[in-house]
């Protein structure tokens, strides 16, 4: 049967039509777009690249406009506390700037409860203090840093996952020391430079900056 009034023909030409079309067409690109998504992921490398700076340097990773922001507090020691930390010889108790080549170096935190009322701190586990080793390598000038751990006080030891707490008195003071041993063998794994000592308590962190000579 012939088609009629040549309906027929035109309907099933038009799939065909539709496909040509839609398998030709190429969208085209635009160059203002493609400058905002560039422009979007420089952006982002280099506030992943600030934050890894300031996670070097013992600071939190949100800066606090960002933080305040965002609703997010920063982590902080109680109001009232105040804290020393230090890193010192062992052996004199001087503070010291540099690493040495084989030896000793013993990590000092202390918190004192300044206010006139007592306080308690309450913990997850019976980790309260934990102090960290980081080499840091710098880029740009110091503007950013790449952290490479080399040291935590937590490592080969078992804490209770049980919760702690920690009672001070109106001026008591609680001393937490952690002793980092420099011997022949992990002492050529330290290369000289620049590196971060940490001290991190129920999640606030303060760091020192020391020296490893050549």
């Amino acid at each position: 049967m012939s088609p009629r009034n040549g309906y027929d023909s035109v309907e099933r030409g038009a799939p065909a039509a539709r496909a040509r079309g839609h398998m030709g067409y190429r969208r085209r690109s635009n160059p203002l777009q493609f400058t905002l998504t560039m422009v979007l992921l420089a952006s982002l490398l280099l506030l992943a690249m600030a934050a890894i700076t300031r996670f070097t340097v013992g600071e939190p990773i949100l800066p606090k406009w960002f933080a305040q922001a965002m609703h997010r507090p920063q982590p902080s020691l109680p109001p009232g506390m105040t804290y020393d930390f230090e890193v010192v010889n062992p052996d004199t108790k001087i503070p010291i700037d540099t690493l040495p080549e084989v030896g000793s170096v013993e990590m000092r935190l202390a918190v004192t409860n300044d206010s006139a009322l007592p306080m308690t701190i309450r913990f997850k586990t019976a980790l309260q203090c934990e102090f960290i080793v980081r080499k840091v390598i710098y880029y740009v000038d110091g503007l950013f840093a790449l952290p490479l751990e080399v040291w935590r006080s937590s490592y080969f030891h078992n804490y209770a996952p049980r919760p702690t707490s920690l009672s001070l008195q109106p001026g008591e003071t609680k001393v937490y020391t952690a002793t980092f041993d420099l011997n022949a063998l992990n002492a050529r794994e330290l290369p000289a430079g620049t590196y971060r000592v940490i001290a991190s308590f129920d999640r606030w962190q303060t760091s020192i900056a020391v020296d490893k000579p050549l």
